[in-house]
């Protein structure tokens, strides 16, 4: 087996994009849960789906916000309007955040039947456009940014395109498991995000590019109205309950994910969530991408590195520290991949791997303590991920 070279180099122009996570205010049941989910993780932000379809929405807004209060962590609204309701609902907002304990930095609002995807040539809603809503809800909440996109996916945006100048970031989703949901495949998606980016960064005319929350599962079915059922664990595609979210191919897989986005430009990204659906530990149980965002939060405030891997089945992500530098790889295949690591001598390593999961399971501080300072043989399992503290071979600018 030739070995994959992994080559650190020098502080780059995209700097690591802010990490969030998501948070559904409907599914607010353990309060306290949440809270320690949201301090352990330590996320730059929360992503708030909001549903005013739903009677006690705003309500539930409330507690989630007082959430971000208690936790300093910013908030960013996806909200849900009836199509017949727009400025009723809008103004309702408007009343409830004048008195919220907690200020939202931006606001997407999206008619409830853009939820859904539209062919170019197909019939389209009679009813008020993303656009028409963003206009109402500039002139109801003067004080906030308001989004442009959509909540769902890069296809639904680029078919429904914000205008320039009418929104102050531009924002979707992403999901792996839109066409296939084999494992293979859903590693595969990684290779289309950077052209995702490129072409999403066209559409927002020099504003601000957000990934809204993202996971394995898809939180909502646009183009076949209901989500796929999935209550024997199985591999399938638009689904919100995937087998593999507990499981290492998912901290893989999210390391892919951030480290393409990083590459690629976008601004800030929220990976899975603190609460159903998309929560990465529940009962004190602390699933590996847990531990992976754990990891990934510390590299806030800190300089993104130029990184290469020879081999496409390695992601690789770096950033220097005051007193070095932190590697992350994560192995995409579900075979062992040897690699030799140059610009970088590696003093410490934690592995994330099938190897370490029940150790990791329940202890909720696992991803911060080194678990040797050697590597006798540098090999990367199926799906595993190590975090290597390095020093560097050469300066370069740190």
């Amino acid at each position: 087996m030739n070995p994959t070279r992994i080559v650190i180099g020098e502080p780059c122009t995209q700097p690591l994009p802010a990490l969030g996570h998501g948070l559904w205010v409907d599914h607010l049941e353990d309060s306290a849960a949440i809270e320690a989910l949201i301090r352990q993780l330590g996320g730059a932000h929360l992503d708030l789906l909001v549903d005013l379809r739903r009677g006690d929405a705003l309500e539930r807004l409330q507690d989630a916000l007082l959430l971000c209060q208690r936790t300093r962590t910013d908030a960013w609204l996806l909200v849900i309007v009836s199509d017949d309701a727009v400025q009723a609902q809008l103004q309702d907002l408007a009343s409830v955040l004048d008195n919220a304990a907690w200020q939202p930095k931006g606001i997407l609002t999206t008619p409830a039947a853009y939820l859904a995807s539209y062919q170019p040539d197909g019939q389209w809603p009679s009813g008020p456009t993303p656009q028409d809503v963003a206009a109402v809800a500039r002139a109801c909440l003067p004080d906030y940014q308001i989004g442009g996109g959509v909540p769902t996916y890069f296809t639904e945006l680029n078919r429904c395109r914000p205008a320039a100048g009418s929104f102050d970031y531009l924002t979707h989703a992403t999901s792996p498991i839109v066409h296939a949901a084999d494992d293979r495949s859903v590693m595969e998606s990684l290779e289309s995000l950077g052209d995702i980016v490129r072409s999403a960064r066209y559409l927002a005319h020099g504003r601000p590019y957000r990934i809204t929350t993202s996971a394995i599962g898809a939180w909502c079915n646009p183009y076949g109205g209901q989500l796929a059922v999935n209550a024997e664990g199985e591999r399938l595609t638009l689904s919100n309950s995937d087998p593999r979210q507990r499981s290492q191919f998912a901290a893989a897989w999210t390391l892919g994910h951030y480290a393409a986005l990083q590459r690629a430009g976008a601004d800030a990204v929220a990976l899975w969530a603190v609460n159903e659906p998309f929560a990465v530990a529940a009962a004190n149980e602390y699933w590996p991408t847990f531990h992976l965002l754990c990891g990934l939060n510390q590299g806030r405030g800190k300089t993104a590195l130029n990184v290469s891997a020879s081999c496409a089945d390695i992601a690789v992500l770096a950033w220097g520290k005051e007193h070095g530098v932190e590697v992350w790889l994560a192995n995409l295949s579900d075979s062992e991949q040897a690699f030799e690591l140059s610009g970088a001598s590696i003093v410490g390593v934690t592995h994330l791997d099938a190897d370490h999961y029940d150790l990791a399971l329940h202890d909720s501080g696992f991803i911060h303590r080194p678990t040797c300072v050697a590597l006798d043989k540098p090999v990367l399992g199926p799906y595993a991920v190590l975090k290597l503290d390095c020093r560097r071979d050469v300066e370069c600018g740190l």
